[in-house]
């Protein structure tokens, strides 16, 4: 039996080197998942080390530059590439903020997913039974509030507290966000172990002794890593998206801090005066999502060769 146990775990143990290798030589061959890791590389070092490259910090007014302009500064006005608000706040300075918020949002949210989905996903599918059927029913109560909703309605319920103010309100918005995903990689989790639990190594590891939740951990789940990281890279933009949804409805990051979705707001407020105000905040939010969506597509065929073969 130990044998057996130590072929199977040569064999079919968590992903090694070899694995991740061969994903990361797949990636690189993909056209669209290299381009969308150099925008996202490119988003995330904007958001890193842009405010340190601004000319403006995001929340300096150049009041005597629009008392001069009797309004917004235009774009390619000296010292503001991409003009003011009516505040006088730099909107290139802004902009960039808004990729550091969003970036944020994205990764954190994506982390309070995995917190969430990966346990309850992977005690449903190990333990079965009753415990299956509890958790998912409840997976799928959740599964029934759209996203959106769900969110607007979190963070409507602290609007004005503590908690809504902490961090500006990016608090409320990661967990809002990452308690209203949680459900799609919960799903995903479960039904990877379901696949995994009854192969062999599973077998000759549960005939060895070998607690439940050490074959879960160090079996089973690492096994199902490609999958998750794929879910993953597909929950980015959703979760940029629900977080400039709620910034563009004023339920998201609170002033000073900009985000793409309250800078598309207030230059869609107005749009019939001051056209330009708007662009670059829309511009930022298309590209990041392009991105992540290349960069998902890449990582799927990376991780699943099979499916860049079929199509």
């Amino acid at each position: 039996m130990t044998e057996i146990a130590a072929v199977g775990r040569g064999r079919h143990e968590h992903p090694g080197r070899g694995y991740w290798l061969a994903a990361g030589l797949r990636l690189l061959r993909s056209r669209s998942g290299v381009a969308g890791l150099l925008i996202i590389a490119g988003l995330v070092l904007l958001g890193l080390i842009g405010p340190l490259l601004a000319p403006w910090d995001y929340r300096v007014q150049d009041l005597q530059a629009v008392v001069a302009n009797k309004g917004p500064v235009p774009p390619l006005a000296p010292g503001h590439l991409f003009g003011t608000d009516e505040l006088g706040r730099d909107l290139f300075s802004r902009t960039i903020d808004g990729a550091q918020v969003s970036m944020t949002v994205a990764i954190i949210a994506q982390v309070v997913v995995l917190l969430v989905g990966v346990p309850i996903g992977a005690v449903a599918g190990w333990r079965g039974g009753r415990t299956e059927t509890l958790l998912m029913r409840f997976t799928d109560v959740m599964y029934a509030f759209p996203d959106l909703l769900f969110v607007i309605l979190v963070t409507s319920a602290f609007v004005g507290t503590d908690i809504f103010r902490w961090l500006n309100g990016l608090f409320i918005v990661f967990v809002a966000i990452g308690l209203s995903a949680w459900v799609t990689m919960a799903r995903l989790v479960r039904a990877q172990v379901l696949n995994i639990k009854h192969r062999e190594y599973v077998d000759a590891a549960r005939a060895m002794g070998v607690p439940g939740w050490k074959i879960v951990t160090r079996h089973i789940l690492p096994n199902a890593i490609g999958p998750v990281v794929v879910g993953v890279s597909v929950g980015l933009p959703g979760a940029i998206i629900l977080e400039s949804t709620l910034s563009f409805l004023g339920l998201g990051v609170q002033s000073p801090r900009a985000s793409w979705g309250s800078l598309i707001q207030y230059g869609a407020a107005h749009m019939t005066t001051w056209p330009w105000l708007v662009v670059p905040p829309m511009v930022a939010l298309a590209v990041s999502l392009v991105g992540f969506t290349l960069l998902g597509d890449g990582l799927r065929d990376a991780f699943d060769p099979k499916t860049s073969q079929e199509r």
